[in-house]
């Protein structure tokens, strides 16, 4: 599909909401995930993190012993699938507690839902 099967403002919700992640991951209020996860998210990040679920996805994260402190995207590709589904790639850094800063790439599968854009999957795939 092109471009045109989605809005410039659906555009730029898609991006704020890549955005909007990170800042509820860094805050650690988990409870907030369905902001920026749908309720049937699948989650997949190998050796870490792997859910079904916005309930089991806010449990896994509550879990995580040392979460990242910083959480920043980058090189954001969005494709339209069509005018409320889109898949989107991006780059990722998470700073980790004493200063080890990780990359990954994650690609996602974003949907347009009565309260907004939300991440359908993730997938991570760490880097280096």
């Amino acid at each position: 599909m092109t471009r045109e099967a989605m809005t410039t403002d659906d555009h730029a919700d898609v991006r704020d909401l890549m955005s909007a992640v990170a800042y509820v991951l860094d805050s650690h209020e988990y409870d907030r995930l369905g902001e920026v996860f749908a309720a049937d998210v699948h989650f997949e990040n190998p050796g870490r993190l792997v859910a079904d679920g916005l309930p089991a996805l806010i449990e896994a994260f509550k879990g995580i012993a040392d979460p990242a402190i910083s959480h920043h995207v980058t090189n954001v590709v969005v494709t339209p699938v069509d005018a409320t589904t889109a898949t989107c790639r991006m780059k990722a850094l998470a700073l980790r507690s004493g200063g080890v800063l990780t990359a990954a790439e994650y690609t996602d599968t974003v949907r347009k839902e009565a309260t907004g854009w939300r991440i359908a999957s993730r997938h991570i795939r760490p880097l280096g």
